[in-house]
């Protein structure tokens, strides 16, 4: 079939003819952006974090009008009693700890946020710097891509790790929740023979419950927060960024498909190096993925919203996110330095 008769099939508005002028000249690689007043149009906004306490706020708002989000979650404190015969609301499925989203998704969320960077990253072409690149260039494009992607990623990983699993010893959450007054109170009497094993369920919080014991007294920034709001948005401006990088960025993947649908590698070619459709359609099957995951952060964040924490804790716990975000994909906007290494938005 004519090449000309399978471009009519590209309904989104841009002709191939377009979709090679769509391609940045190499002055403007963002890695030559001096100030933000040069960023790419259409860029996301660093504003658009803002909806992350807009779910807080309505995670909060239905938490006062709910009496299903007004059931005591957490047990009792020592020498409190509470009689739960009297509670004539049923719990909501979320507002349990044990539910299977909670269990199978946010206790591995870091785990999903992985794969679906590496989906998307492994489903992502970039294109060359110019028309005339020879394949050396091409390369060297590839791998400073693939670089600085996977350095991002190592930054909001480490900045989680931190924050949540571990520093060089308790995490910092756990570490501001002791500084505060936390402690982890009503251990078994066996505890009381292994000193060492009773002070590490002190400081720790996975420690402390998986002995038995509750962690309570300090202020809790709330890990789940953190990690949900790094997850959703770090993955978003991945997606962004490999579709900048892509070479046909004004093209969808699915649109890419079905203009590659049928074509010999010499007329992909000859429109501009299009590329195949099992290509187009990986590319659509990882966006889907990540979709997925993404959906799920937003979920499980308003649930926390609702039923977990305290609303300084969940704020706490969003700035936290922010400002790792923010290092990670504006910093390089006043610091042109910074952008020559990790590259970003």
């Amino acid at each position: 079939m004519p090449v000309t008769t399978r471009n009519a099939h590209l309904r989104n508005g841009t002709t191939p003819q377009k979709v090679r002028t769509a391609t940045p000249e190499p002055e403007d690689e963002p890695s030559k952006r001096t100030s933000p007043s040069m960023a790419y149009a259409g860029r996301p906004n660093a504003y658009l974090l803002l909806i992350y306490p807009a779910i807080l706020a309505i995670g909060t708002l239905y938490a006062v009008v709910s009496p299903s989000a007004r059931i005591i979650q957490e047990p009792p404190s020592a020498g409190m009693t509470v009689d739960f015969s009297t509670v004539a609301v049923t719990p909501n499925y979320f507002a349990e700890k044990r539910n299977l989203v909670n269990l199978l998704f946010v206790k591995r969320g870091w785990a999903w946020t992985t794969l679906a960077f590496v989906f998307l990253q492994l489903t992502t072409r970039p294109s060359p710097t110019a028309v005339s690149s020879t394949p050396h260039t091409t390369k060297e494009r590839m791998a400073s891509h693939y670089f600085q992607a996977v350095l991002r990623f190592l930054i909001l990983t480490t900045a989680w790790v931190f924050t949540t699993q571990w520093f060089f010893g308790p995490a910092l959450i756990d570490r501001s929740f002791t500084l505060t007054g936390g402690h982890c109170e009503g251990l078994p009497a066996k505890f009381d023979d292994n000193p060492a094993r009773k002070l590490a369920s002190i400081y720790s919080s996975a420690v402390c419950k998986k002995s038995g014991g509750n962690w309570r007294g300090g202020h809790d920034v709330s890990g789940h927060t953190f990690m949900l709001v790094t997850s959703s948005a770090c993955l978003l401006y991945e997606l962004w960024i490999a579709d900048r990088a892509s070479q046909h960025p004004s093209v969808t993947p699915r649109a890419a498909a079905n203009v590659a649908h049928g074509l010999s590698e010499q007329e992909r070619k000859s429109v501009g190096g299009w590329e195949s459709e099992g290509e187009a359609r990986a590319r659509v099957y990882a966006r889907n993925f990540l979709y997925g995951v993404v959906g799920l952060d937003c979920l499980m964040l308003m649930t926390t919203a609702i039923w977990f924490h305290t609303w300084l804790e969940k704020v706490n716990g969003m700035l936290v996110a922010g400002i790792g975000l923010y290092i990670t994909y504006f910093l390089g906007d006043y610091v042109p330095a910074w952008r020559e290494i990790v590259g970003g938005l």
